[in-house]
């Protein structure tokens, strides 16, 4: 009863204001949500790649341990060297990724 009374008092451009707060509040929720589910996206994807550059330097440490002295592999974009001293994954970008042992 008392919240009818006050709208019914309040001025039109009192609840046009009112309306547009809540509007850019909705906005704001709604660009942060959008800013968030990227950054998880992002985050996901760099995490599947440093997987996939940590699984190929196993496979590539296995081979040697295997017997062959260097071995180089490169899949999707990922090239790994290892040898009897260590192994490394690199990106496109030559960035490493993965590094084990001191090669």
């Amino acid at each position: 009863m008392w919240k009818r009374n006050l709208f019914r008092s309040m001025h039109p451009s009192f609840l046009i204001a009112e309306q547009l707060i809540a509007l850019t509040i909705l906005a704001m929720v709604v660009t942060s949500l959008i800013m968030v589910t990227q950054q998880v996206g992002d985050k996901r994807r760099k995490l599947e790649r440093d997987l996939l550059a940590s699984r190929l330097v196993k496979e590539a440490t296995d081979e040697v341990m295997l017997g062959n002295k260097y071995v180089e592999i490169s899949r999707q974009g990922i090239h790994i060297q290892a040898t009897l001293r260590g192994a490394r994954a690199i990106d496109e970008e030559n960035k490493i990724l993965v590094t084990v042992g001191g090669d």
